[in-house]
């Protein structure tokens, strides 16, 4: 029983270090779905992930481009942005194969939103 939770336990280290080591800078293809259901397309650029602190841009299919400021503590990544008038927020996790899948709200809206970044190759 220990020798089981000794190797699950150096199982979970070996996969957290390997997400941590991914190197998340970088143009991803974005695939998102709106509170209401609704889907949306486009593509984001993280840069400047150096010591943890970066800047991401979304350009999304008939939407003004967005900017916000983003950073990352091991396998969670997340950004602050604006749309308008509104704040947002945006939480990944990384995945395997460098996919960020996150969740984002927008300050004062009801519901929550999804999407997934896929770098592009």
């Amino acid at each position: 029983m220990i020798f089981k939770t000794i190797a699950a336990a150096a199982i979970t280290v070996a996969c957290l270090s390997g997400a941590s080591a991914q190197e998340i800078g970088g143009r991803y293809q974005v695939q998102g779905q709106n509170a209401n259901g609704s889907t949306y397309q486009g593509v984001a650029e993280i840069s400047g992930t150096a010591g943890g602190n970066c800047a991401i841009r979304w350009s999304i299919t008939n939407t003004p481009p967005t900017q916000g400021f983003c950073m990352r503590q091991g396998n969670v990544f997340s950004a602050a942005y604006r749309m308008g008038n509104a704040i947002g927020l945006v939480v990944y996790r990384l995945a395997d194969g460098g996919a960020l899948e996150g969740t984002w709200s927008i300050a004062g809206q009801e519901g929550v939103g999804k999407e997934r970044l896929v770098p592009a190759r």
